[in-house]
């Protein structure tokens, strides 16, 4: 492309010159020698997946968050799915999902059978409309599904409130024993968090993934924590 006519054009040249073009790479993971050596411990440890490495990770992971316990699966969505199978979620039953995540927040709930419920952010934030959330509560409702997108912890005191003030809609259910069981004992709604990207984040001194009835997290390339390929 060249100037035109004179008339204070500048060609694609130009303007590239004034600006230096940049190449930011996509979410490239942090590699040291530490690393490899941890890896090639591993390898040469016999135990490629599960195992006392395994094991290790998920008691450091309970205490960096400060919870009771702490499982490792193969995948958020394998993790997402659990929570939902344990508290008996199935046919018949709604899950309240944010339009804005990745798609696991919503097949887990397929997977499991049930109905999702997509709820639009709030106008200039990544967050659902908490109002909108609350109005999509019905008798049907067994969990939402508040998503940590990039980091930023959800609003769960505005969810909590929700639920408590719905309380009076909810029937417990629960497609197996234990999930009838803990339907009852939670007595309404059950908040199942997706911190997948908000591994060490805090949200009023509180972190991530200690906030929510069920939590897990992605160890996947993009996000935050990458042991090769793994979730809790």
């Amino acid at each position: 492309m060249s100037k035109l006519d004179g008339r204070n054009k500048i060609s694609n040249e130009e303007r590239i010159g004034r600006h230096q073009r940049r190449e930011i790479p996509f979410s490239p993971p942090d590699v040291g020698e530490l690393e490899i050596e941890e890896v090639s411990k591993a390898i040469l440890s016999g135990w490629i997946t599960t195992g006392p490495r395994t094991k290790e990770l998920e008691k450091r992971l309970a205490s960096y968050i400060n919870v009771e316990r702490c499982v490792c699966l193969n995948s958020a969505t394998a993790a997402e799915e659990l929570n939902l199978r344990i508290l008996g979620i199935g046919e018949g039953d709604e899950v309240i999902v944010p339009a804005y995540t990745y798609t696991a927040s919503a097949s887990a709930a397929i997977h499991v059978g049930a109905k999702v419920v997509f709820i639009d952010s709030q106008p200039d934030s990544v967050e659902m409309d908490y109002d909108a959330m609350e109005a999509a509560i019905n008798e049907r409702t067994k969990a939402i599904v508040p998503v940590d997108i990039g980091g930023i912890v959800c609003d769960y005191e505005r969810i909590f409130e929700a639920v408590e003030r719905k309380k009076s809609l909810f029937k417990a259910g629960g497609n197996t024993d234990l999930g009838s069981r803990i339907q009852n004992a939670i007595g309404r709604v059950a908040v199942v968090a997706d911190c997948a990207h908000a591994l060490g984040s805090r949200r009023h001194g509180k972190m991530a993934g200690s906030i929510a009835d069920f939590s897990s997290f992605s160890f996947h390339a993009v996000n935050v924590f990458q042991p090769v390929r793994d979730a809790a």
